[in-house]
């Protein structure tokens, strides 16, 4: 079994959302076997910004890491954005 990058993008509820501090904890909500290569906020618009998420993780279902960022205060969707087996 190998591992799989995937690429998340979290969207906040709101576009008054301070994105360090919700980028900070959606970072301390991934579980411990998934290694976080990249993170990032990038603009979506009118003042919206989302958080890319880059992630390496074994070749397993995504849902337990989903539910995890989705139960984070302030994220509105969290989205898988690509999954690619590495």
């Amino acid at each position: 079994m190998g591992n799989v990058a995937i690429r998340i993008r979290v969207m906040p509820n709101e576009a008054s959302v301070d994105m360090e501090k919700l980028k900070q904890k959606v970072v301390d909500a991934i579980p411990y076997y998934a290694k976080l290569a990249d993170s990032r906020i990038v603009p979506v618009a009118f003042g919206l910004k989302a958080i890319i998420l880059q992630i390496i993780m074994p070749d397993q279902s995504p849902d337990e890491l989903i539910e995890n960022l989705r139960k984070v205060e302030n994220v509105e969707n969290v989205e898988v954005e690509d999954l690619s087996l590495i």
